[in-house]
């Protein structure tokens, strides 16, 4: 196997799941700033409507960019436990497919997300000063969506083969390219909205070309030449097999978290700029989480091909002790410097206030995810993606929803009714999946070898 290749089916659990959700949780941190440089930046020449239209398109974006992920993480799982087995023609042959299948399935999505944007907008309940400039960067974002797909086919191969360092290197480089095209394109040459989209597809542009080049001159176990693009039928079945749960149920936790968008759009311009700046803080506060998760999934995968499911049982113990550290932090950071922390995004005192309460009330979220994350790690890990689709569907449409809109519009709480939905659905996930997890079921392998 190649010198990129992390083997974590020996040495120490700790050590290892630090030094490899670390990568992981930089690289996340990397990615969200992509979307507060947008709206800082755009914030600072376009005013309120300009942080909506950001706002609303980068909800829609991130719902077809989670999508996305979840599919690719069908190929992560396979590669993962193809290398906790030591079998390398299946590594190969799943690599291969993977980017085959993005590629075809991103001219599919963006053609139809470009020809319906109009729809997608209206049926968010867009406010009509904001619309336009919403329309602009997410169209635009979407004439390169294609980088997103490679990028998170690469990110997701190699979290599959214990490498989470490279997407990291990239991922920062691209985002100070973000940044400083988002100053440029934005002010001195005074692109408005449409300037900061162009200088997130050409970030992400960079990130996925600089990294694939570089894998391709190093030793790694697939050379990304155009004769390793093969398509292997069998491959992709069981990709969409293991993948496409996570789509699913990444589509429906976005999809949720659309229809409260909607509701939280009708409140106002500043109503939806507020939460889209306290949702910016809450994704940071959550990413130790979020990337200690991602590290369960592949560390897991590895130990379960090798049928080591003890050392699979101490990583999430292990990933839920750090996990709730980092969050109590946050949660008490937040709690104490609310309004300081969404200064640092956005100076309109009238939208910090209109956010405050909901921030206030989903920091309890970060208690939560620090469990929620490592129990939908050690499932998707071991295969078992389409059980993941439960607690997800309970989570964000059975409990969130209906609980977002029954405060808002039966009890007019305004956004402290939205941010209550929150936690509320995130407790309904920690009892399915945990419940899951005491059963045993999750050391069932669910993925076929070649012979």
């Amino acid at each position: 196997m190649s010198g990129l290749v992390s083997d974590f089916t020996k040495g120490s659990i700790r050590s290892q799941l630090i030094r490899f959700s670390l990568p992981f949780l930089l690289t996340n941190i990397i990615q969200s700033l992509y979307n507060i440089a947008d709206i800082k930046v755009v914030s600072m020449f376009c005013g309120t409507e300009g942080i909506a239209g950001v706002s609303i398109a980068g909800n829609i974006l991130n719902t077809i960019t989670y999508m996305i992920i979840g599919l690719c993480n069908g190929g992560a799982i396979m590669t993962a436990q193809y290398i906790g087995a030591r079998n390398e023609r299946d590594v190969k042959e799943t690599i291969g497919t993977t980017f085959a299948v993005m590629i075809a399935l991103a001219a599919v999505t963006t053609s139809l997300a470009l020809i319906f944007s109009d729809e997608i907008l209206t049926a968010l309940n867009t406010p009509a000063e904001a619309f336009s400039q919403t329309k602009t960067y997410f169209i635009i974002c979407m004439c390169g969506s294609i980088c997103i797909y490679g990028y998170n086919a690469i990110g997701a191969i190699l979290r599959g083969v214990g490498n989470s360092k490279t997407p990291m290197y990239f991922g920062f480089v691209a985002c100070l390219l973000n940044i400083g095209l988002d100053l440029l394109f934005v002010g001195p040459m005074g692109m408005d909205v449409a300037g900061a989209a162009l200088a997130t597809v050409i970030a992400q542009a960079v990130s996925m070309m600089g990294c694939a080049v570089y894998l391709k001159k190093s030793d790694f176990i697939f050379s990304f030449g155009r004769r390793d693009m093969k398509l292997s039928l069998a491959k992709a079945a069981d990709i969409f097999r293991l993948g496409l749960p996570g789509a699913i149920q990444n589509a429906i936790v976005s999809g949720g978290f659309l229809m409260v968008s909607s509701l939280t759009n009708s409140l106002g311009v500043n109503a939806a700029s507020g939460v889209s700046v306290a949702s910016k803080i809450n994704n940071f506060a959550q990413q130790p989480a979020s990337a200690v998760g991602m590290a369960v999934a592949s560390m897991t995968g590895q130990n379960v091909g090798a049928g080591l499911y003890d050392r699979a049982k101490e990583a999430l113990r292990t990933a839920v002790a750090v996990s709730m550290i980092i969050g109590i932090a946050a949660f008490v950071i937040v709690q104490l410097l609310p309004e300081q922390l969404m200064g640092l995004i956005v100076s309109d005192n009238t939208v910090i206030k209109e956010a405050l309460p909901y921030l206030r009330i989903t920091a309890f979220d970060y208690l939560l995810v620090a469990m929620i994350f490592p129990l939908n790690g050690i499932c998707n890990g071991s295969g078992h993606t389409l059980f993941t689709m439960i607690p997800s569907i309970v989570s964000s449409v059975v409990t969130r929803v209906p609980a977002a809109y029954i405060c808002v519009l039966g009890f007019d709480m305004g956004l402290a009714g939205v941010g209550i939905s929150t936690p509320v659905g995130t407790i309904s996930a920690i009892l399915i999946c945990g419940w899951f997890y005491l059963s045993g079921r999750w050391k069932k392998s669910t993925i076929r070898f070649s012979n």
